[in-house]
């Protein structure tokens, strides 16, 4: 942060619903003069002191702007190590170096170093091809259940939790050498199946210390009742009165601390976002897998939560200086937030079907107050004056109440009035 913490310019990768509600958050900044997004979206555009950018160049339009803080919202870029490329010119980055962001771009790395940590997870063995995956499913205890994952980045597709054997064998053949699936994969992980209750629990790290963000509940499944194929989230929601506090302090102590500090020790710190995904028994905590920026759509879940300045974390997260925060986690509303997403038809397509996209999106009026619910776009820009879908997952709608059953009827609520052929949301969420 400049001295004077006034008129800084932020840099912001991505365009998706979780980079609209970053930039929708951090231009609230009284530090924050100008956001550029980049690539950005029609929907990032439309907010105050923000602008988007089209340069492909990432690099190349850190040179031109000069910003005080580059935040990297996707996973991607910071697999393919743009972060230390712009640290490598001196800019000040939120978000992990190529080695540390192993923790998400292989499963197989990330599962590796909780054994070596002494951090909580299920049984796993790693395959290095087809041939070794058929023959470790084949040989697999099929009481533990299945859990399938490709090692490579997949989108939040790369998951199958089966109890069949069969079902197994034909996910690792489809992942590791069908042509027509979407999810492709050198390397495969299975697991143990576990059982309990996900969360998703969130920090934000500046190498050696952190702060806890919070927690947040995701539906992964494409259709209500946990049916339908895995996708990026279809929506969630903040629970309240859970987990334990016992349980947040084993999390603090146990995951969060030990993974700052195994990764400190490999010579690789992590700074930025450290997403855990948690599976919860009773006081027993095991980590299913990590991800190394915020999660979508639990940002949309969890931002509208958070009272502080977020341009002012991120930027002592970026220096290292966390510790001048003066607080040990970020001070959040006391309402929860319920956060439904709209999905084109389609959606996921991970056969190559295509979907149902270029539909013309009708919104409800603009409900211009502090209660009415917050849309944040994702696969939808303006085309003569109307919005279209044209992605799967379109938008989501979060909704702010003063418990789970207040904030879930105000969302759906406004769900009911959004309209676009083909539309589907799950009607589950929150319950």
């Amino acid at each position: 942060m400049r001295p004077d913490g006034e008129g800084e310019t932020v840099l912001l990768i991505g365009g998706g619903g979780r980079e609209h509600a970053l930039a929708w958050k951090l231009v609230q900044s009284p530090h924050v003069a100008k956001l550029v997004a980049l690539p950005g979206s029609d929907a990032i555009a439309a907010l105050p002191k923000a602008e988007c950018m089209a340069e492909a160049d990432i690099l190349a339009a850190a040179k031109m702007l000069r910003p005080d803080l580059t935040v990297i919202g996707p996973e991607q870029p910071l697999a393919d190590g743009i972060s230390d490329a712009l640290r490598a010119e001196g800019f000040a980055v939120f978000g992990p170096a190529q080695a540390a962001a192993q923790l998400e771009s292989s499963k197989i790395f990330a599962k590796d170093f909780m054994r070596d940590h002494g951090i909580p997870t299920a049984a796993y063995i790693s395959c290095d091809n087809f041939a070794a995956a058929k023959s470790a499913i084949e040989t697999w205890e099929e009481s533990k259940g299945f859990v399938i994952k490709a090692d490579a980045l997949a989108a939040g597709k790369g998951v199958v939790v089966t109890d069949s054997r069969a079902e197994a064998l034909q996910t690792a053949e489809d992942f590791m050498v069908n042509p027509a699936c979407t999810v492709k994969t050198d390397r495969l992980l299975i697991e143990e199946k576990l059982t309990g209750r996900e969360v998703s629990a969130f920090a934000i790290c500046d190498g050696t210390h952190f702060l806890e963000l919070g927690y947040a509940c995701d539906y992964k499944r494409a259709f209500t009742g946990d049916e339908g194929p895995n996708t990026g989230g279809m929506g969630g929601f903040s629970p309240q009165g859970w987990p334990s506090e016992a349980v947040r302090q084993f999390v603090r102590a146990h995951i969060f601390q030990k993974t700052l500090d195994g990764m400190a020790a490999r010579g690789t710190p992590f700074t930025g976002v450290l997403f855990a995904g948690l599976m919860i028994s009773g006081d027993d905590v095991n980590v299913i897998e990590y991800n190394v920026r915020l999660g979508d759509p639990e940002t949309q879940i969890l931002l509208p939560l958070v009272e502080d300045d977020l341009y002012t974390v991120f930027a002592l997260a970026a220096e290292g200086r966390l510790k001048d925060f003066g607080k040990k986690s970020l001070s959040l509303s006391q309402d929860t937030a319920v956060h439904v997403v709209m999905a084109s038809e389609g959606y996921p397509s991970t056969d190559g079907r295509e979907m149902t996209l270029r539909q013309p999106i009708t919104l409800p009026e603009d409900g211009s107050n502090d209660n009415a619910p917050l849309l944040f776009f994702a696969g939808a820009q303006r085309s003569g004056g109307t919005w279209i879908n044209t992605g799967g997952r379109v938008l989501g709608v979060t909704a702010l109440g003063k418990n789970t059953e207040e904030a879930r009827r105000k969302a759906y609520d406004t769900v009911t009035k959004i309209t676009f052929n083909g539309a589907h949301w799950r009607a589950d969420i929150g319950e």
